[in-house]
């Protein structure tokens, strides 16, 4: 049991890294020691489970997909969309420095973290860091200014492509949603039928057409969550399989870049990098912030490492 709630708190740190434009959860799958295990669970969602299923053998089931592990990580990223989702809003909207501080401390060591991964740094290794930095400044370079659109059929494409920072670490599915203009909808306003005052005043007749849209849309883009799922862990799957070290060297460079995504001293609308003034306390509580997301990613990885073996 105390393996199921380890599983619930994972799974709440996953989610809210999920939530936020420009950290990836599976950045934080990595440090929690779980990611690889994650896409392995996720690639068993094949025939033979479909043949299980037939032979109504739950048993057999639930050990072919580590049922229990994946309730409980399950579990936890749907308390984090719930709860998370409006106070992270809120901390953005009233300590917009302050919280980006936090989270680049938290993405500063987590390239670090990931870097451990490449059992061995050669000429190759260090190319494939290049290209992963390269992309990552690539698509910050990228300053969108597209509409929220509500198609259902662009709603199902923004589910398959945001579902990459589940599985890549260093890329964010909050922040590819951004530059599709749809992240306010499905990170935030959709979210709201799971709120139970929400859906007890739908009950009551209240705001009920509102209701019943968002939450096709919640459906749509869930359903393009699972078909992305389905479609590329087995593609992570292969290049960790064979070509773990070059992977994880891109992801690091892949990281690196995705650092100016969150730079504090920086404008969200304009993409323009300044510098701190140490003379401005602000500054220095952004950098003290800073060095805490790192302690914090410290004792998350030291944790995950204890635990590992859940």
């Amino acid at each position: 049991m105390n393996n199921f709630f380890l599983g619930i708190l994972q799974g709440i740190i996953i989610g809210i890294a999920n939530i936020i434009p420009g950290i990836s959860g599976s950045t934080l799958a990595v440090i929690l020691g779980i990611y690889e295990k994650i896409i392995d669970i996720i690639t068993k969602f094949d025939f033979k489970l479909l043949v299980l299923f037939k032979k109504f053998e739950f048993k057999s089931i639930g050990k072919h997909i580590s049922l229990k592990f994946l309730i409980s990580i399950s579990t936890g990223i749907t308390i984090s969309y719930i709860f998370m989702a409006n106070l992270i809003q809120y901390l953005f909207a009233n300590f917009e420095k302050l919280t980006w501080s936090y989270f680049f401390g938290i993405i500063l060591i987590s390239s670090w973290i990931v870097s451990k991964y490449v059992k061995k740094w050669s000429i190759k290794e260090i190319i494939f860091l290049k290209i992963g930095l390269i992309l990552s400044l690539l698509i910050f370079l990228i300053n969108p200014n597209i509409e929220e659109n509500q198609n259902l059929l662009y709603v199902f494409i923004c589910g398959v492509i945001g579902v990459l920072g589940m599985l890549i670490p260093g890329l964010s599915g909050s922040y590819l949603l951004y530059l599709m203009g749809n992240y306010e909808l499905l990170m935030s306003k959709i979210l709201l039928i799971l709120n139970p005052v929400v859906i007890r005043d739908y009950f009551l007749g209240i705001e009920k057409n509102q209701f019943e849209n968002y939450f096709i849309i919640f459906v749509v883009f869930m359903i393009g969550h699972i078909f992305g799922i389905l479609i590329l862990s087995r593609s992570v799957k292969w290049l960790l399989l064979k070509h773990k070290n070059i992977t994880f060297a891109c992801l690091t460079g892949f990281i690196l870049g995705s650092l100016l995504w969150i730079w504090p001293w920086k404008s969200q609308l304009s993409n323009k990098i300044s510098l701190p003034a140490l003379n401005d306390i602000s500054d220095i509580y952004s950098i003290l912030l800073i060095i805490a997301g790192v302690i914090t990613i410290l004792i998350i990885e030291y944790f995950g490492k204890k635990f590992k073996k859940i």
